[in-house]
């Protein structure tokens, strides 16, 4: 039995998803439709003439009720391939309002599509309003709740994985509160105007009424019998899994738990609360939950096409595979990948990444004072941390001023990202702006210690734009620290080091300087190697002191994201 569920996992899901998208779709729709009742019944109507075009012709039938049909039994057959239900709090939200939610649309789909089909009873808005307003308001609001509610949840934890969703997430957020809010206040608006409409009763024959109950009660029978023999089948399942005995799965750094042959190795975690990750809920899409086999990889059935792809695309080692996706039926030992000790497990031993982190598009600036090993040996110990403080105030005030963010400071350097709240090309004018002010704060700081500086100070300064990991790292002894990692942060290390051979103060990245769509006075420009890279990369060294603030041409912008104004700095 359970062969055949491994083999059904590796296209259902996608089943699942896209039947759910229509469904999603047509909630949509129909809400918007709804909301539209803040304007007048005739409003709805006149909409709902080009909704009903397409949800009424055939092709919209079919995909509407055959993913009314499918996405239900799916959804049952993962709940059945579950051999625990230790979950996170999520999905058990997820599966009681899929339960729901069927409860209480039988009716309205009897009173309205089936209804209008066999007797012909009107489904205009007009008509309908008048059945449900108000003595079945508050359970079809709550429908619209449940609905809403149970699809969100579903489009957000299948997305959330990837890189692009952050930027989306907020007006996703945005919509989903404001969809059923509308919808709720334009049913209730319209509810209210169809009562008052000069309309004559409604009457129904006993026809009508008892072939409405009759498929009512066939509708929900089969539902609930859906429900019960599934049940059955798990019950039934377990009883034969006992008596295979039960294997032996050792974990590395948790010891050995027993279990009976069945479920996956994510479900073994949530079971013997172990933490672990999984961001995507165990549908074989995030890779959080990867696993190390380490002893009976030979006994574990190839990966599905799901997981052999998400593999590939990790470029996984041999012997890596989905603990979402693998089930262990002989004795195995394997080795957590991510998340072996994190804080913000719950009782399942299930870990939500933080939705913070990810890939984003920044400039990261690297400073660091030229000569400080010498000039720490000339100075007294008080009166260096003095003028390391005085530095650090003037450098986080210049960075600051430009929208950026101090991530480090080692000794007498720093490193500064720019761009967690606005587009890459106003992070890279921000961050050479802001280099400016630090250079011309270097040569005020020079001036207030000429009689105590046994030597001038001088700054160095790289800067490079691009793809960046941003995120946080966290334990007991230092707690939480906001990071960022990746090519990019090296890359601006780099060009740092090379302002002492190409005898400017600010190096930046041709890259970064094009983003900007600005040009700047007094640039030499350079090719250095870099490493990592087989070609050399075109630098510019900036022979004066880039002067302006960027912010002042915003309101110029042309709407791409880089400002088109030129800035033209003169030297100091």
């Amino acid at each position: 039995m359970s062969s055949g569920f491994d083999q059904m996992s590796s296209w259902s899901r996608d089943v699942r998803f896209v039947s759910g998208c229509i469904l999603m779709v047509f909630a949509t729709t129909h809400f918007l439709n709804h909301a539209l009742g803040i304007f007048g019944v005739a409003t709805m109507e006149a909409v709902q003439d080009w909704r009903y075009w397409f949800w009424h012709s055939w092709i919209g039938t079919v995909a509407l009720y055959g993913s009314l049909i499918v996405h239900p039994v799916f959804a049952l057959l993962r709940v059945a391939q579950r051999r625990t239900f230790r979950m996170p709090a999520r999905e058990v939200v997820q599966i009681v309002l899929g339960v729901a939610i069927p409860v209480l649309l039988i009716d309205h789909i009897v009173g309205t599509r089936v209804q209008g089909s066999l007797f012909g009873q009107d489904e205009s808005y007009h008509a309908v309003l008048r059945r449900l307003w108000p003595g079945l308001a508050l359970s079809q609001s709550l429908l619209l709740l449940l609905v809403w509610t149970h699809g969100v949840i579903g489009l957000h934890f299948t997305f959330r994985a990837r890189e692009t969703y952050a930027r989306w997430r907020d007006p996703f957020l945005l919509v989903a509160i404001l969809i059923p809010l509308l919808a709720i206040i334009g049913f209730s608006v319209a509810g209210r105007e169809a009562q008052m409409m000069a309309l004559p009763p409604e009457l129904y024959t006993a026809q009508q009424v008892d072939m409405f109950n009759l498929n009512v009660t066939w509708a929900k029978r089969a539902f609930f019998g859906l429900i019960g023999g599934f049940a059955g089948f798990v019950v039934l399942r377990e009883l034969r899994a006992r008596a295979l005995g039960a294997i032996a799965v050792r974990f590395v750094g948790h010891g050995v738990r027993r279990v009976i042959p069945g479920p996956t190795l994510l479900e073994i975690f949530r079971r013997f609360g172990i933490p672990h990750a999984a961001l995507c809920g165990g549908r074989a899409r995030c890779a959080t939950c990867r696993v190390l086999v380490l002893d009976g990889a030979d006994d574990l059935p190839p990966p599905g096409p799901n997981e052999a792809r998400l593999l590939r695309r990790i470029s996984a080692g041999d012997h890596v595979r989905l603990a979402c996706q693998i089930r262990p039926k002989r004795d195995l030992q394997v080795q957590i990948l991510l998340a072996a000790k994190q804080r913000g497990a719950g009782p399942s031993g299930a870990i939500d990444p933080d939705d913070r982190i990810g890939k984003k598009g920044l400039t990261v600036m690297v400073a660091d004072l030229r000569a400080f090993t010498a000039l720490s040996e000339r100075q007294l110990p008080h009166e260096l941390m003095n003028l390391l403080n005085r530095f650090y105030d003037e450098m986080s005030q210049a960075i600051a001023a430009h929208g950026g963010r101090i991530e480090a400071i080692y000794g007498d350097g720093l490193m500064a990202v720019f761009g967690l709240e606005t587009t890459p090309a106003r992070a890279g004018a921000a961050a050479i702006a802001a280099g400016g002010d630090m250079v011309r704060a270097v040569e005020a700081l020079n001036r207030e210690y000429t009689n105590a500086l046994p030597l001038p100070l001088r700054i160095g300064i790289g800067i490079h734009g691009g793809q960046a990991i941003v995120g946080a790292v966290e334990n007991e002894s230092m707690g939480r620290r906001e990071i960022t990692v990746g090519e990019t942060v090296m890359i601006a290390s780099q060009l740092e080091a090379a302002t002492r051979r190409l005898l400017s103060d600010i190096v930046v990245s041709a890259e970064t300087v094009s983003a900007t769509g600005r040009s700047y006075r007094d640039t030499v420009p350079h090719k250095i190697a870099v490493k990592g890279r087989d070609k050399p990369m075109q630098v510019y060294g900036f022979g004066s002191t880039p002067a302006g603030d960027p912010r002042a041409d915003e309101a110029r912008d042309d709407g791409r994201g880089a400002p088109t104004a030129v800035v033209e700095e003169k030297p100091v």
